[in-house]
């Protein structure tokens, strides 16, 4: 038992290793990208454009900030509100019990709980940035979503064959059978958009290809596309505190998947 607990310790050292290097490269390119008006992007790929002789050539990191504009916003579906982008879930809690052996090898009746997710949407439509030198066009597909939470709620007990209706969402929840020995606590509801007229900040790539300039997704898998709600200062701060957060806790897993496998190699600990 004591092995599989250090090779579990020691995999999840490796796996925040990863998450700190992953961040690490998402903030290095957030610091290094630079921001652009949407006139200076449309400038470069009308030069690219007439340097080349043809049009569809131009493409380059870049990030914009403005305000969010949208001719055919969606309204989200829980909380009703326009908005860009929104993603909800419906989520139900539970608890069972279970039979376990404790220290001493006796069997003991334990209870552990859990989630399952019940319903899950989430839509996206084109929009535009708007700035101090006008506005430039975002496809939002492929973007990692930074969004705010607009709806959450919780209603306690067992509601499966119930039909719920909150906004325009309406679903039968299933029911659960009472011999999976599961307890439903209650049913979780969420919702997060990314509203109209809100000042929002993109990192992506500008590109003509589509024949009209826009943010999309990079070409290039190692480059990032966020579309945030958070400024670029607020993103930095959580990307920073999250690497901090990924380090401390991979070295402190790693020390303790080492410790314990040492422990027991030299017959410290049995078992």
């Amino acid at each position: 038992m004591w092995y599989i607990i250090a090779i579990i310790l020691m995999g999840a050292g490796i796996g925040l290793y990863f998450g700190y290097r992953s961040q690490g490269e998402k903030l290095f390119q957030i610091k290094a990208v630079q921001t652009y008006l949407s006139s200076d992007l449309k400038q470069e790929a009308k030069d690219v454009e007439e340097g080349l002789g043809e049009k569809g050539s131009f493409n380059k990191l870049a990030e914009v900030k403005g305000k969010v504009v949208c001719d055919n916003p969606l309204t989200s579906e829980l909380a009703r509100k326009k908005c860009i982008h929104y993603s909800m879930s419906i989520t139900r809690k539970w608890e069972e019990t279970y039979w376990d052996k404790d220290s001493q090898g006796r069997r003991v009746q334990k209870t552990r709980q859990g989630s399952d997710t019940v319903a899950h949407n989430e839509r996206s439509v084109p929009f535009y940035i708007e700035d101090s030198a006008g506005k430039i066009k975002i496809n939002p597909e492929g973007a990692e979503m930074i969004r705010e939470k607009v709806y959450s709620d919780f209603k306690t007990g067992e509601l499966g064959g119930s039909k719920i209706s909150i906004g325009s969402f309406s679903i039968t929840l299933p029911s659960v059978a009472s011999v999976s020995g599961r307890r439903t606590i209650g049913y979780e509801y969420e919702e997060s958009i990314i509203p109209l007229d809100r000042d929002i900040y993109i990192l992506g790539e500008a590109a003509d290809s589509s024949g009209e300039v826009q943010i999309q997704k990079p070409s290039e898998k190692k480059n990032k596309f966020i579309i945030s709600v958070k400024s670029e200062e607020e993103l930095k701060r959580d990307i920073q505190g999250s690497m901090t957060a990924m380090l401390i806790g991979g070295i402190v897993a790693e020390i303790a998947g080492v410790t314990l496998l040492l422990l027991r190699i030299f017959n410290v600990i049995q078992g």
